[in-house]
């Protein structure tokens, strides 16, 4: 009991802060198509630069190519890697031009690789892995490899040392080309992965939603079935109860008999198509605002110091008191859940014309327990009640640790407020 006199609950739970949806298989963020390759642009024209600065004054000095020529060599060389980002095919044929090109205008020089330098090697090799990481397709990616290869073959063939130098550069870019190829079907596989997890995450969140939303509507179908099942019995009676009713009068107390009678099997029939076929009929009466108390008391006896705050005058609505109870239930089951041993403190009071539910805890005191990031249906089902009653509910972390549940319910124009006492009427009865 706190010093109002009011009882006080242990209760459970405060959900992580994440967005109001059930919880889905975890993904792992993947780079944008467009980031990545804004980092591969920038990585390919890195190493561009690096292999132009070395092509140049290699192609001048030792290879014997004017220098505009070792330029213009250079430049298509280095140029292809950037360009193979944004024009895969346009890299791939200026890497084959220039490949083809610097044989004709270079001479072989001792002890120096021709006619596929150093710095050739490496672009071309460059080059197949970017393609493979662009996931271009494999016949693409071994046309790269093999069409310069064979327009530089000539050269191999009519010098033993061409020969030579063009078997090292065909074993090496036919390791980057099996890179590539690796490099791409990993990437493809990855991706088609992502999305079937993306699929099947989404499809989760559905599932938990329409699992809420009919658990929902079964609960509410004792609350909507009890005022039905009054009408009925008050227009059955009200010709044998009230004396000298005129013919019309009958005619229409009987109408809203047959039609309450018509409602209350058509609600029966719906929620035999609502309910689950593994699913046992609830008899028991739903739980509404005054039975907060002894909700209070037995969350208490799990470990988690509550307040329990109740307003003086609170709506009699059995559609509020449900959802009321409900929220207030759902939202201490998380504090147990995620939050264990950390204070909570619960509202409900009517602010204006809206039924106001807080439930607020400081940060955990214990660690929470084996199945903390089970179950998910909580906040949904929060949002989903208020919503149903045309209300909001809001929910994430406290600025000073915690986390907040609140829930604002509507009371409705027509909510047959007393204006004496400042409660909802039921049934033509002050509540």
């Amino acid at each position: 009991m706190n010093d109002l006199g009011q009882p006080q609950i242990s209760s459970a739970s405060a959900e992580p802060p994440k967005a109001p949806a059930p919880p889905t298989p975890r993904l792992v963020r993947t780079i944008d198509e467009r980031e990545f390759r804004a980092w591969l642009w920038v990585t390919t024209s890195l190493l561009a630069v690096a292999l132009f600065a070395v092509s140049v004054p290699l192609a001048a000095t030792i290879y014997g190519v004017h220098l505009l020529a070792a330029f213009a060599t250079s430049l298509a060389l280095a140029g292809a890697l950037p360009l193979a980002v944004r024009w895969p095919w346009v890299g791939a044929g200026l890497m084959t031009v220039g490949i083809l090109v610097f044989p004709m205008l270079s001479a072989s020089s001792q002890g120096a690789p021709w006619p596929w330098p150093v710095t050739t090697i490496i672009g071309q090799g460059a080059l197949l892995v970017v393609l493979g990481l662009l996931r271009l397709n494999w016949i693409g990616v071994l046309a790269a490899w093999f069409v310069p290869g064979a327009v530089t073959m000539p050269f191999g063939l009519v010098d033993g040392g061409a020969l030579a130098n063009w078997i090292t550069a065909a074993s090496v870019t036919a390791l980057a080309l099996a890179i590539a190829l690796l490099i791409a079907q990993r990437r493809q596989i990855g991706a088609e992965l992502f999305r079937e997890r993306a699929n099947s995450a989404s499809e989760q969140q559905r599932r938990v939603l329409v699992e809420e939303r009919t658990r929902v509507a079964r609960e509410l179908h004792d609350v909507v079935a009890h005022g039905l099942s009054v009408i009925n019995v008050q227009a059955t009676s009200a010709p044998y109860r009230v004396a000298d009713l005129s013919d019309e009068a009958r005619h229409e107390f009987a109408e809203i008999a047959a039609t309450s009678r018509t409602a209350m099997t058509e609600m029966r029939q719906l929620l035999g198509v609502l309910r689950s076929s593994d699913s046992a009929a609830e008899t028991t009466p739903q739980p509404g605002i005054d039975e907060l108390g002894a909700l209070a008391a037995s969350v208490e006896r799990a470990g988690v110091p509550v307040t329990l705050e109740l307003a003086d005058r609170l709506p009699a609505d059995n559609l509020l008191s449900t959802a009321a109870y409900r929220i207030v239930q759902e939202a201490l089951s998380n504090v147990v859940r995620h939050a264990p041993g950390a204070t909570t403190h619960v509202s409900v009071e009517v602010l204006a014309d809206d039924l106001v539910i807080s439930v607020e805890n400081d940060a955990a005191t214990d660690a929470p327990g084996p199945d903390a990031k089970g179950g998910g249906h909580g906040l949904v089902g929060i949002d989903e009640r208020a919503a149903l009653l045309g209300g909001r509910a809001e929910h994430g972390e406290r600025p000073g640790g915690g986390y907040r549940v609140l829930a604002t319910l509507p009371l409705g124009g027509d909510d047959g407020r007393d204006p004496g006492d400042g409660r909802l009427s039921h049934g033509g009865r002050v509540a």
